[in-house]
């Protein structure tokens, strides 16, 4: 098989969601795989220094990609299209979005609000897809497996909706060289960081969680960054209104 279908360098990767171990493992992986990439946060100045860092290695390996952050707001209509304005202006053309947002929403969050967000960030974008005849689209968001184990305030009334989004996107633009397709996640050190805070340990808490609910496993965010990665490549050109359950089969 030939390597270059999984490969990234010539694609732009446009990263949405909040600064975590899951859109770390995003930048470390998409970056080392030969893809720019600019991610759009506005929670924290931290990601910044931690995007300056993916840049360095850069240095001793010039095959990597390039990262940028866009400390950007995503909380209206405006706002979403004035962060597109933005990142096209600092590094161009976008050939993959990668909407992790839902993962970082508060627990009071409008559901149908964000979702209606979600996609107007897509539709601008496909806009553009279309025109070139290509373009990737994925979804990252937690699986509705995780309401056994979740506790209050874990956000499990939005997963029905996008996924019919992705299937019926996905079954739309299936001529026109876009792909739409959806990664849903167990239990990841993120989601015990967010719902376990005064555990103290991560492998304390899954311990606890394992005893309340068989088989629950910790998926690794590597793992989750190279599913990513697989649905970005060109040897998943074929792959459309998918959705991609990385959940050990909880």
């Amino acid at each position: 098989m030939n390597d270059s279908a999984f490969r990234l360098q010539d694609k732009t990767i446009l990263l949405t969601g909040p600064f975590n171990g899951v859109t770390q493992a995003v930048l470390r992986t998409m970056t080392e795989l030969g893809a720019d990439i600019a991610f759009v946060n506005d929670q924290t100045p931290t990601a910044a220094r931690y995007v300056d860092g993916v840049n360095e290695a850069r240095e001793a390996r010039p095959d990597f990609g390039r990262a940028a952050y866009f400390q950007l707001p995503l909380n209206s209509e405006k706002d979403v299209k004035e962060a597109l304005g933005r990142v096209a202006e600092g590094i161009g053309r976008m050939d993959v979005l990668v909407d992790a947002s839902p993962l970082g929403w508060p627990t009071d969050v409008v559901v149908a609000e964000r979702l209606r967000l979600g996609q107007v960030m897509s539709d601008q974008l496909v806009a553009f897809f279309k025109a070139r005849q290509r373009g990737r689209i994925i979804y990252l968001y937690e699986d509705r497996v995780l309401k056994n184990v979740a506790v209050e305030g874990w956000l499990g009334t939005y997963q029905d909706k996008l996924e019919k989004h992705i299937v019926e996107s996905g079954a739309a633009l299936k001529d026109q060289s876009v792909t739409v397709n959806g990664v849903a996640l167990g239990v990841t050190e993120d989601f015990i960081l967010r719902f376990f805070p005064k555990s103290g340990s991560i492998k304390k808490s899954l311990i606890e969680l394992q005893s309340k609910t068989t088989g629950v496993r910790l998926v690794e965010h590597s793992e989750i960054a190279g599913a990513l990665a697989y649905l970005a490549c060109p040897a998943s050109s074929s792959v459309t209104g998918q959705i991609l359950r990385l959940t050990y089969g909880l």
